[in-house]
This record gives C-alpha cells, structure tokens and sequence, in this order.
C-alpha cells in the first residue's frame, strides 16, 4: 500500500512538471531544458529508484526487521535491567534501614558494656583504695608498735642506766658485802 502511493506520486510528479515547465516556458526565453529531456530524466530518476527499491526491499526489510527485533530485545533486556536495579534499591534501602538499626543496637550494647566496665573500674579502684588504706592502717599500726617498743626498750635502758648510776653513787662498801652475803645465803639455801 505505501508503495504504491510513492509509486504513483512518482509518476503524477513527472507529468505536473511537464505541465508547469511548458507554461513557464511559454512566456520567457526558451529554455535548454526542452520538455522530452525532462521526461527523460524524470523516467530514469523513476526508474533507478524502482530498480534500487526492487533490489533493496529484501535486504533493508530485513535490516530495518533485524534492527526493529534488536531494539525490541534492547528495549526488553533495558525494562528488565531498571526492574533488576530497582529491586537492588529496594533491598538496599531496606538493608540500610536494618543497619540503622543494628546501629543503634550496637551504640546501646556499647553503652551498657562501657557503663559494665566503668562501674567495673571504680570498683576494682574502690577496693583498691579500701586495700590500700587498710595496709596503710596496719602499716601505721606496726610502725607505731616497733615505736613503741623502741621507746620502752630505750626507757627500760635509760631507767637501767639512771639506777645503776644511782646505786653506784649511793651504794657504800658495807652495802655491797651485805648484798654479796645475802646473796650467797640464798643460792646456798637452794642448795
């Protein structure tokens, strides 16, 4: 049907050119081109076209067929591709919403177990101030022991000292022979 109409416009245009060239002529200057000329050319364009649309049909037919079917299978591997990607985002989006989330689980584990672990150190800390104050009291303690016997031990010899230099100041030679003989009575008497 398409051909046909090109193929009657192709012939309808030769004899309105015919016309018109004859009228135009008519008044002005003769033209080189005459009439049977133009027929000419014009049956030659009409016919190189029909032999090229005789020997093209089959093949741009099949390539305009082959390029229709290939952008068919284009258009259908593109929708299929968008629906692929669409679904990616989708599940993506969905992905990263889950990742919020397991986000703000882990900040909150984080949190608690950081809380455990502070709580953990004051603690341990705690005891170890309590420790440490502890064998700092036991150690005052023992240092004031030894302080005190230190001091008592230095009394006991200073009260030593002062009686045996009172009693060799106050003690006479009859004193001493007196003592002598008790004591010798005593460790006699024992005997």
């Amino acid at each position: 049907m398409k051909w046909r109409k090109i193929a009657l416009v192709l012939l309808i245009l030769p004899a309105i050119l015919a016309v018109t060239g004859t009228a135009y002529g008519a008044g002005a200057e003769e033209s080189p081109w005459t009439l049977s000329m133009l027929i000419w050319r014009v049956i030659n364009t009409v016919a190189l076209i029909a032999v090229l649309v005789y020997f093209m049909k089959k093949p741009l037919a099949s390539f305009f067929a082959e390029r229709t079917s290939q952008i068919s299978k284009d258009l259908e591997e593109a929708r299929d591709q968008r629906a692929r990607a669409e679904a990616l985002l989708q599940e993506y989006k969905q992905r990263l919403a889950g990742m919020e989330k397991e986000l703000e689980k882990m900040r909150a584990e984080l949190q608690k177990s950081s809380e455990a672990e502070r709580e953990r150190v004051v603690a341990a800390a705690e005891r170890l101030a309590a420790s440490t104050v502890e064998t700092a009291k036991l150690t005052a303690e023992q240092e004031v022991r030894k302080a005190k016997a230190a001091l008592k031990a230095e009394a006991v010899d200073l009260a030593m000292e002062m009686a045996e230099t009172l009693i060799r100041e106050k003690i006479t030679e009859d004193d001493r022979k007196r003592i002598a003989e008790d004591y010798l009575v005593k460790v006699g008497g024992m005997k």
